[in-house]
């Protein structure tokens, strides 16, 4: 029985962080933006000192959908054991267009660049990366043996 603890143990050692609790520290992300944009507009968005009335309505409704993203992943993370590779690719897929919407945004001119916004930016980057490295190759089902 010892041994059997034991070989469990170093199984669970060797395997590290998985694709699911990254998808879960990732879902995180966008529910913390998107209750930031539902409830300080002004000072969550980058043009937030700008923002007409219907620039603040457009704001708390994408900060409903990005808490709607998150929680969607959250779930999936939890409750599908298969095939969980191809949802962390489609969330990467995602986190990495709002990366690039970034980006246009700044070299469109529609956002001034600041510092404070790209060290902001890496947060995706970084999450779009790590959900990348760890749904690249599919965990294997465990069998077990009689």
């Amino acid at each position: 029985m010892l041994e059997n603890l034991t070989k469990s143990m170093e199984e669970n050692i060797e395997q590290g962080i998985g694709l699911s609790t990254i998808m879960k520290l990732t879902g995180i992300l966008p529910i913390m933006l998107g209750t930031l944009f539902l409830f300080l507009p002004k000072t969550a968005i980058a043009v937030g000192p700008h923002l007409t009335e219907y620039g603040i309505f457009v704001s708390k409704y994408v900060g409903v959908f990005a808490i709607f993203i998150g929680l969607t992943q959250l779930f999936v993370s939890i409750y599908v054991k298969e095939n969980l590779h191809i949802f962390g690719r489609l969330f990467a897929l995602g986190l990495g267009s709002t990366v690039l919407l970034e980006i246009y945004g700044w070299t469109s001119g529609l956002m001034e660049f600041e510092l404070k916004f790209l060290f902001a930016t890496m947060f995706p980057v970084s999450a779009t990366l790590l959900l990348l490295m760890y749904s690249i190759k599919p965990e294997q089902p465990k069998t077990i043996d009689n």
